[in-house]
């Protein structure tokens, strides 16, 4: 969604480039790659260190003022529908769809896993959730700010998420920097839906768990340099931090999760 050199296009709707503004008809942009990365897990029994291969797929469609948005080059993105509402005085309010919070079960974070966690075993499934609400942004000359108040209409937890992110991308010769921060809330309905403890999932060492609204903390950096007149060389660091809420459950092993990520993308 941003050309920049003619080379690298990057699509996030929380950073200052993102134009999924209303159009004139139909107008598509996407870019495909992939890259290395190192993350640790906030899930108990699971390794704390892992690292892989992952594709980098971006796909922005909109016609009028509807939007599809599937953003792998940014740590954060994601999948977001959306309908622009008002686009005016560097002010957008929107109405989008959009998944928060990833799955997981007693085999971890990936469902591919076909082994049982030991420290998880006995644990119900928690589904992927699916949320829809408004979305409020203003936008500076290198700068956003947006708010976001969203519910889940999936039926996995039936509760609210509301996320503010700041952002800011600094040029600099070829390169293209961004950094962004944000803080979210979570209803207590969604926290004990995912790290809450019913009392058919307790044992001796995993107590009965109920707790109320949490928050995170997450900061981003990343980096892009045109390598030539396709490939875009990418780097990018996401580091999020959880409130006791969410730290004290016991299927929580730590407060905090990081991921890194280098790799390579190809802009058609």
């Amino acid at each position: 969604m941003c050309l920049w050199c003619n080379t690298s296009i990057a699509s996030n709707r929380y950073y200052a480039d993102n134009t999924l503004e209303p159009t004139t008809g139909f107008a598509w942009d996407w870019s495909a790659g992939a890259g290395y990365y190192i993350e640790d897990s906030f899930l108990v029994g699971m390794d704390s260190y892992s690292d892989g291969l992952e594709l980098d797929l971006n796909l922005a469609l909109s016609y009028n003022r509807f939007y599809l948005d599937i953003d792998h080059s940014q740590l954060s993105g994601g999948v977001i529908i959306g309908y622009s509402i008002i686009e005016q005085f560097n002010w957008e309010l929107d109405i989008i769809g959009t998944n928060v919070q990833a799955g997981f079960d007693d085999t971890g974070l990936d469902f591919y896993n076909t082994g049982t966690i030991d420290e998880l075993a006995g644990i119900h499934t928690r589904k992927y959730d699916f949320n829809t609400g408004l979305r409020l942004a203003r936008r500076f000359e290198n700068s956003q700010v947006s708010f976001e108040y969203l519910h889940d209409i999936s039926n996995a937890h039936n509760g609210w998420i509301i996320n503010s992110f700041f952002s800011h991308i600094l040029p600099w010769r070829n390169w293209e920097f961004r950094t962004g921060v944000g803080i979210s809330a979570f209803s207590d309905d969604f926290t004990n839906y995912y790290f809450g403890i019913t009392s058919d999932e307790a044992t001796a060492n995993r107590p009965v768990y109920s707790t109320g609204t949490a928050s995170s903390l997450v900061f981003e950096f990343h980096a892009e340099y045109p390598l030539n007149q396709h490939w875009v060389f990418l780097g990018g660091w996401l580091s999020t931090w959880f409130s006791d809420e969410i730290a004290n459950s016991p299927i929580v092993s730590q407060s905090y999760q990081h991921k890194a990520m280098v790799g390579v993308r190809y802009v058609f």
